[in-house]
């Protein structure tokens, strides 16, 4: 077997090819590997502002990523943006409450 065929599962350990390992595991591996993971957090974080937000403020809202914590915002209205500047701490508490604790430490207003 050539050191080409090691990956590393979670916990760090080294996995060799014909490892058994579990189905978490590799889908998580599988997902940070593809790129796919950082749109399916994009999507988590959108139907979770839907939620705490509503339904009108995510019409007003232009754009929405979390990367690496953070949450990057774009609005269409200049005075919800300035309501929003003001309550980022709260926007932050209430999106991890859907999201899991610190998935998001900081937010960008834009």
């Amino acid at each position: 077997m050539s050191g080409n065929s090691n990956r590393r599962a979670r916990g760090g350990r080294s996995v060799r090819r014909g490892e058994a390992v579990s189905l978490g595991e590799a889908l998580t591996e599988w997902l940070r590997l593809s790129g796919h993971g950082a749109r399916l957090k994009d999507s988590r974080a959108e139907v979770a502002w839907r939620e705490v937000m509503g339904e009108a403020v995510s019409r007003k809202t232009r754009f929405l990523r979390v990367r690496d914590g953070v949450m990057t915002i774009e609005l269409d209205s200049g005075p919800m943006k300035e309501e929003f500047l003001m309550a980022r701490s709260r926007i932050m508490v209430l999106m991890n409450e859907h999201l899991g604790p610190e998935a998001i430490r900081e937010v960008i207003i834009r």
